[in-house]
């Protein structure tokens, strides 16, 4: 997974549809109410994309990722922006990343990871008293989204009321969980298909 995302890091920021999505998700972000503005980790931060639009709203923002490729350009970013509060990590899980934090968020970044379990423990444990783990993400769908990448080997989406109910499994109480936006793009038939994506904020 990690060689795709660093093969595509160079292009990734060309994708119009790519910065529409993460400004979308930073503007549901801003809407809720959290109980600390601290820190936020962008998990599965790539280029920054998400993480950066949220430099006004935390003290501090930390840009997670498993992909050196990606991280180098929102290194880039932050030192031609001259951001004072944004930091870059290179992180395999969430387990590695310092530190207690007010928030934990992530776009298109749950379906990567093989135990959906053991990420929202770890979440847990990373999250201070009170703090919010935000998911945007696919709903289920056919496993046609990731026709591009023929090494997908994550989860086609999810049920949502499955995944509220792993999350307090896990000791969270959910705080929203709705559509939020729809990917548009080309099935493995060329057929023009709409990906909705949910965000699911949950509270430790």
């Amino acid at each position: 997974m990690n060689n795709y995302f660093d093969s595509v890091a160079a292009e990734w920021d060309n994708n119009p549809a790519k910065i529409e999505r993460a400004t979308a998700t930073a503007q549901q972000i801003k809407q809720l109410s959290l109980a600390s503005y601290d820190s936020v980790v962008d998990f599965g931060a790539g280029t920054g994309l998400l993480g950066v639009q949220l430099r006004d709203l935390f003290q501090c923002v930390h840009l997670a990722d498993a992909s050196n490729n990606m991280l180098e350009i929102a290194q880039q970013k932050i030192a031609q922006a001259q951001l004072t509060n944004v930091h870059t990590h290179f992180v395999e899980s969430l387990a590695d990343i310092p530190g207690s934090h007010s928030a934990i968020v992530t776009l298109m970044t749950l379906h990567h990871i093989h135990n959906v379990g053991e990420f929202f423990a770890a979440a847990y444990q990373k999250l201070q008293a009170q703090g919010m783990l935000v998911i945007a993400d696919l709903y289920a769908e056919d496993g046609s989204f990731h026709k591009h990448n023929p090494d997908f080997d994550g989860h086609n989406g999810f049920d949502l009321d499955e995944l509220c109910q792993k999350a307090k499994q896990a000791g969270f109480s959910i705080t929203k969980a709705a559509p939020y936006y729809d990917i548009r793009q080309e099935n493995r038939d060329g057929v023009d298909t709409v990906y909705p994506l949910f965000l699911l904020a949950v509270v430790k």
